[in-house]
């Protein structure tokens, strides 16, 4: 089951002149998810900054104009200041995209990085895909 879902609608501004969703909005839809599913477990965005150091997408089928979706955002691994993410976004005919991402929490110089306290990857765990890794999953 995943951990976090977040929904949302295709709004026309996001399609081409066919009504489909051009493939770059689907990272506004995972950056939209990671945002609230951080939110959800305390997590300012202003606080620090979260680059992405790799991406990467699978897209299966297309969203149109005005398509409800859903994102699931689950964590595949917690790092010592890295969260690596896959969300997979689905509509009314089933799975569209996976996507997958590493993001690196950095201070606000962007330089430094900003590593998980114990209490914040606790509040992370849930959203771990592989749960024998909860919460003391480390990067080697």
């Amino acid at each position: 089951m995943p951990s976090f879902i977040h929904k949302g609608r295709v709004p026309m501004h996001a399609t081409d002149a066919a009504g489909i969703v051009h493939f770059a909005n689907y990272f506004r839809y995972m950056e939209e998810a990671e945002l609230y599913a951080l939110n959800a477990r305390g997590f300012r965005p202003d606080n620090y900054a979260y680059p992405r150091v790799h991406i990467e997408a699978d897209y299966r089928a297309p969203l149109h104009f005005w398509d409800e979706y859903t994102v699931a955002a689950e964590l595949q691994h917690i790092g010592n200041s890295t969260l690596h993410w896959q969300f997979t976004i689905s509509g009314p005919q089933g799975v569209c995209a996976v996507l997958k991402s590493i993001s690196a929490r950095r201070t606000a110089d962007l330089v430094t990085p900003a590593p998980y306290t114990e209490d914040e990857r606790n509040r992370l765990a849930d959203l771990l895909i592989s749960s024998p890794e909860k919460p003391n999953n480390q990067e080697k």
